[in-house]
C-alpha cells in the first residue's frame, strides 16, 4: 500500500522512517557480508575499504585471466590459505602450463606458506635440455620476478636470486635464445628484481654483483636497475 509522505507509521512496524531506512541499511550490510565471505568486520563497522581474503576459486579465475597492465598485486596480495594450495596444484600439473608464468608471479606477491617449496620445485623440475614452448620461457622469465617478490618476506628466495649469479647457463634453448644468451637474460632479470625489491639484503646482493662482475654489461646493468627502481620508489613510495 502506499502512503503519502506525511502518513503515520504502518501499523506493526514501530519504527519511524528515519530508523526504518537505518534498519534495512544495516540488514542489506549483513546481507552483503554474507556473500562476500571474509569481510574485514572492522570494515563493517567504521565504513573503511574492504579488505578480505581471496578464495580458491577467485584466486583461479585471477591467474587465469588476461590483464594488459600486467599482475595486480593488491589483488593477488589477498591469496589465502586456500588460493595458495590450489596455486600449488595448478604449478604441479602440466596441462595448466599455459598459466604458470602468472601462477609463479601470485605465489611471489602473496607469499603463502609453502609459496618458495613450490617455486623452487618448479625450477628445480624444469628440462635440462632441448628446446622449450612459448609457455616454459614466459614462466622462466617471470621466475626471478617471482622470487623478488617473495623476498621481501622469505629469505629464502633472496639466497636464491644471489645464486643465479653464479649458476651455470641453462641447458635447454628457445628458438634463438640458448647458452651464454640465456645466462645474461636470468642475470639482468636477477638484477632487476633483487633492485625492486629494495631491502638492504638485496642491495648488498647487488653491491657484491657490481665489484665483482666480469661482465662490465652485467655491472653496468645492476647500475642502471637500481637507479630505476629508486626512481620509481620515489614516485611510488611503497
Amino acid at each position: 500500500m502506499i502512503r503519502s509522505a506525511g502518513s503515520p507509521p504502518a501499523r506493526g512496524t514501530g519504527l519511524a522512517p528515519a530508523a526504518r531506512a537505518r534498519a534495512l541499511a544495516a540488514a542489506l550490510l549483513l546481507l552483503a557480508a554474507g556473500a562476500l565471505g571474509g569481510v574485514d568486520r572492522a570494515w563493517a563497522q567504521a565504513g573503511g575499504p574492504v579488505s578480505r581474503v581471496l578464495s580458491a576459486e577467485e584466486t583461479e579465475a585471477l591467474v587465469r585471466r588476461v590483464d594488459y597492465e600486467g599482475m595486480p598485486e593488491d589483488e593477488a596480495a589477498r591469496i589465502g590459505a586456500e588460493g595458495t594450495a590450489r596455486l600449488i596444484e595448478m604449478l604441479g600439473d602440466p596441462g595448466e602450463a599455459p598459466h604458470h608464468a602468472r601462477i609463479l608471479l601470485a605465489l611471489g606477491i602473496s607469499g603463502g606458506e609453502g609459496a618458495f617449496e613450490a617455486i623452487r620445485t618448479w625450477a628445480e623440475q624444469g628440462p635440462a635440455d632441448g628446446e622449450l614452448d612459448r609457455a616454459g620461457f614466459r614462466a622462466w622469465q617471470v621466475l626471478p620476478f617471482a622470487l623478488g617478490k617473495l623476498a621481501r618476506r622469505d629469505p629464502r628466495a633472496l639466497a636464491r636470486l644471489a645464486a643465479s649469479f653464479d649458476a651455470e647457463a641453462p641447458g635447454w634453448s628457445f628458438r634463438h635464445f640458448e647458452g651464454a644468451r640465456l645466462q645474461a637474460l636470468e642475470r639482468r632479470a636477477a638484477a632487476v628484481a633483487l633492485a625492486e625489491t629494495g631491502t638492504p639484503e638485496a642491495l648488498r646482493v647487488l653491491d657484491q654483483v657490481e665489484r665483482s662482475a666480469a661482465d662490465p654489461g652485467l655491472a653496468d646493468h645492476v647500475r642502471s636497475a637500481r637507479a630505476d627502481a629508486s626512481a620509481r620508489s620515489l614516485e611510488s613510495p611503497r
